[in-house]
């Protein structure tokens, strides 16, 4: 019987072990959740925030701009003609450096999630 009571405290014992493994486990990913979801809500807000702002501050001075060139050119729709294609080039290099800026964006995400 001492052999039979040995194995049944032992297994009880690696019983507990293990749920205490899980219950740590479950822990760590619900912290782990739990920081993802904060870093990606305060990125969002914060990007969100600035690019409203810096939205508005590019019409103002795009505004600001075109009427300036008008005045220079003596002709309204050269000046904003102007601004126009100076957008649509920023465009363009934008779109030109796609690859670039989404390496950029994972290589971030990635230092993020799988920091330790």
């Amino acid at each position: 019987m001492g052999i039979i009571d040995a194995l049944d405290e032992t297994s009880s014992a690696a019983v507990e072990k293990g749920e205490a493994y899980v219950r740590a486990t479950k822990k760590y990913y619900q912290l782990k959740l739990f920081q993802q979801l904060a870093i990606i809500s305060t990125m969002g807000t914060k990007y969100a925030i600035f690019g409203v702002l810096g939205t508005l501050g590019l019409i103002f001075i795009s505004v600001a701009g075109a009427l300036a060139l008008s005045v220079y050119f003596d002709n309204a729709a050269i000046g904003f003609m102007l601004v126009g294609v100076f957008f649509i080039l920023m465009l363009g290099i934008a779109y030109g450096n796609r690859k670039r800026i989404e390496k950029k964006v994972i290589r971030k995400l990635s230092e993020n999630y799988f920091d330790s």
